[in-house]
């Protein structure tokens, strides 16, 4: 489980949430959540998924699904969850946790302003389309 940042303590909610978190990605259920979103986004569009962020190929075995939201956590719909390779992964977060402004959107708008704002800074020149990733996942590049 990911310490909290330096200077801040966590309630004993937040920590019964974060260890329950931790259980529920290390389960059988999560890593079955995960082979059924691949089967899912290659049935719908029909392509390989890729990074939303970089655009790599995105591989079962070695990537991330990040969280749009938690609402649903244990009973994810596809649009909760978006590809992203593990760099990509750890630099939303870390965008993502640096300003509190972000925690203060709901976390599937903050999510999407940050890879937009990733994506334009890291694939310069290619045509980004501007809706909600929810609505484009069918392109990766």
């Amino acid at each position: 489980m990911r310490d909290p940042r330096p200077g801040l303590i966590w309630s004993t909610g937040r920590l019964a949430r974060r260890a329950a978190y931790c259980d529920y990605m290390s389960s059988p259920r999560w890593f079955a959540l995960r082979e059924q979103w691949g089967r899912h986004w290659m049935a719908r569009p029909g392509i390989e998924p890729c990074c939303l962020i970089c655009g790599a190929p995105w591989l079962l075995e070695r990537h991330d699904l990040h969280h749009r939201t938690y609402a649903r956590l244990g009973h994810e719909n596809c649009r909760d969850l978006i590809p992203l390779c593990r760099s990509c992964h750890r630099e939303l977060h870390r965008v993502l946790e640096s300003d509190r402004s972000w925690r203060r959107l709901d976390r599937a708008q903050a999510t999407d302003l940050i890879v937009r704002a990733l994506r334009r800074r890291t694939i310069r020149g290619w045509s980004v389309s501007h809706k909600t990733f929810g609505e484009t996942e069918e392109s990766c590049r």
